[in-house]
């Protein structure tokens, strides 16, 4: 009976920390400020668009030329899936502010839910609470993916971060064995593919480090769900293909480039909370709990396990093709198809959020184990102080924003 009603406690302490969470979030909805990020006459020009498609009968899945010329050209290859709903919404309210806090709301929202599941999933021991909860903080208050949901306004990455931890959630279900294969095959293929619907530049990479999966831990049916997410998006694929290799969409305008520059030096990998160049750190609470999981591997020898070495590695690889000495210029250089390809990319900087997607899960996991150590004021400060530091940081991020486009 007692351990029931603490098993209660702990689960109102979990939801009200989750509410919390999502206020902060949110926080810049509130302001219509916001709604003058880099992207985002883009955002304006295509649910415009289809708020007239909608009042004739059309469905546009992806932008004309017209409205693309609103932005720099480097979203063309993403389609319009996801803003329906504003779409829609714009049509029948008229009011473009509450269109967008409509938008920023589901998708927050639905970001949270996907992020419960992943993490729910990845720390599957019944007391694991510290670590899913850590896991959930650290990737919704990333200050990367902040800072390309309100400062940048970039509506395909923002998307793409929602649907990726759902599809992590189904492979790591395929990979583990959880759960019945045949759901988790098919929410795979559908994540996947609602990724790519969203960000071609995302659905490439996870599809790429899934076939790498695949093949490198003989797992046949992480295969099959990535070909499957592929089918779903066959539009996209084609019309990527068509751009790349047929040289088609001449007439979208879409920029050819060096991107070299714009990649990350290592020191902007540990900013705290702010940042230059549009190049957000991992945030103060990724970095406790780096030195944390550090302080656990050389002082009490602890060793990285299981789904966390993956997730490491992947995160290292990530935050090391983000770099700007990382040579991308002679990537570019092996013909025509991949100085396309490669200026899709726009910035080295998006696998630095891939990066930060991968690394909450060690550094969660660093601090559950911080949170068992035997010295209890330690075991206690370490998460409060994570807490503290990704609430704070986040809502500070949020704030100066607000602040900064009100002048």
């Amino acid at each position: 009976m007692r351990i029931e009603k603490q098993r209660n406690k702990g689960m109102k302490r979990l939801l009200i920390l989750y509410v919390l969470l999502g206020i902060a979030v949110l926080f810049p909805v509130v302001s219509s400020y916001v709604m003058s990020g880099e992207r985002m006459p883009e955002w304006t020009a295509r649910v415009e668009e289809l708020a007239v498609g909608f009042q004739s009968g059309h469905l546009y899945l992806f932008p004309s030329a017209q409205t693309l010329a609103a932005g720099n050209g480097v979203k063309s290859m993403d389609s319009n899936m996801w803003l329906f709903l504003p779409g829609a919404v714009y049509w029948i309210s008229g009011n473009l502010a509450l269109t967008y806090r409509i938008y920023m709301l589901v998708v927050q929202m639905g970001t949270l839910g996907a992020a419960i599941l992943m993490f729910h999933r990845v720390f599957g021991r019944k007391d694991a609470e510290m670590s899913r909860f850590c896991g959930v903080l650290l990737y919704m208050t990333c200050p990367y993916r902040i800072f390309v949901s309100y400062d940048l306004a970039d509506f395909s990455q923002v998307a793409a971060w929602m649907f990726l931890p759902l599809y992590l959630w189904a492979v790591i279900g395929i990979v583990k064995g959880e759960g019945k294969r045949s759901v988790n095959i098919l929410t795979a293929a559908a994540a996947l593919a609602g990724t790519g619907y969203a960000s071609v530049v995302y659905f490439l990479a996870a599809a790429g480090v899934s076939v790498l999966a695949g093949l490198f831990g003989r797992k046949l049916w992480v295969l099959v769900s990535a070909a499957a997410g592929g089918g779903v998006f066959l539009p996209g694929v084609w019309r990527l293909v068509s751009y790349v290799f047929l040289d088609g969409f001449g007439d979208l305008g879409i920029p050819l480039k060096s991107i070299m520059p714009e990649g990350y030096r290592f020191g902007q990998f540990f900013g705290s909370y702010v940042f230059r160049d549009s190049h957000p750190g991992m945030g103060l609470g990724m970095l406790i709990c780096v030195l944390s999981g550090v302080w656990l591997g050389f002082v009490e020898r602890k060793r990285v396990l299981g789904e966390n070495k993956i997730f490491m590695l992947l995160s290292v690889l990530f935050a090391v093709i983000s770099l700007s000495c990382f040579p991308w210029d002679i990537v570019q250089r092996l013909g025509s198809w991949a100085l396309k390809l490669v200026s899709l990319l726009d910035t080295p900087a998006v696998f630095w959020g891939m990066a930060c997607l991968c690394l909450s899960v060690p550094t969660a996991c660093a601090v559950d184990g911080i949170s068992r150590h035997e010295n209890r004021r330690t075991a206690a400060a370490v998460p409060v102080m994570v807490m503290a530091a990704c609430l704070c940081v986040c809502v500070y991020q949020c704030g100066m924003l607000i602040c900064r486009n009100a002048v």
